[in-house]
Order: structure tokens, then sequence, then C-alpha cells
């Protein structure tokens, strides 16, 4: 899994929070790259077909943040602490591939099929008819 990396700090930044956040670009750069290695194989026939299947968890969960209050010289330190709710999320890329290899056959028995002895066995059918030729 690819943690967020940001190059420009984005902790003083107002974000609108949809598909377009900075903090969703690696996750859609992922799934980007998924999307052209599907094309990719299904393209050179290595597969007949791919699933990408995206699954995000998102939460917000109260988190607490500490700020050290400033105090005179020789008074206990003290630190004032803040609750808010945040934003996190993970994301899961699947990729499914589907290589369809069949081969079919079929069986037609002229014969009758009969129980010898526990055993099926398959055996000429008997014209019921008598022929003079017959020994």
């Amino acid at each position: 899994m690819k943690e967020i990396s940001e190059n420009v700090d984005l902790s003083k930044e107002v974000l609108n929070v949809n598909i377009d956040s900075p903090v969703f670009k690696p996750m859609l750069g992922s799934l980007n790259e998924k999307i052209i290695e599907v094309i990719k194989k299904v393209y050179n026939e290595e597969f007949a077909s791919g699933d990408i299947s995206l699954k995000l968890t998102l939460t917000v969960p109260i988190e607490t943040k500490r700020f050290p209050v400033e105090t005179l010289p020789g008074e206990h330190p003290t630190v004032k602490t803040y609750e808010y709710k945040a934003l996190q999320f993970e994301h899961d890329i699947t990729t499914t591939f589907k290589k369809v290899d069949k081969e079919k056959g079929k069986y037609w028995g002229d014969k009758e099929l009969k129980e010898d002895d526990g055993k099926f066995i398959e055996v000429p059918i008997e014209d019921p008819q008598v022929s003079m030729f017959d020994k």
C-alpha cells in the first residue's frame, strides 16, 4: 500500500474534500496504473478480460491535539487540548484477470448401457427381427 507523500505542505491549506482533492491523488495514480495494466494484458490477448475493484474505506475519528500554553518562569507548564474530527481513508485496488480455456466434447452412445455384476457395459443393440440368415 502506498503512503500519501506530499511534496507540498498541505497542513495549512483549506482543501475541498472531493475526488479532485490532493489527498486522493496517490490513490488515483495507482488506479490509473491498474487500468493501463489491464488494458495492455487484454489488448495483447493474455486474458479475455479484466476487472478492477476499488474499495475505499472512509472514517472520521475524533482526534486530540495538545498545545503547550506559555507560562511564566517558575509556573507549572500547562497544555491545552483540542478535539477535532479528522478524515482518514484506506484504499485497496484489486485486479482480476479472466482467462477462459475451454475444451468441449460429446459422446452419444449408439449402444445399450447395461449393468453386469455391478459394472456398467455398453453392448451393441441387437436387431430383434429374426432373419433366415441368423445361425
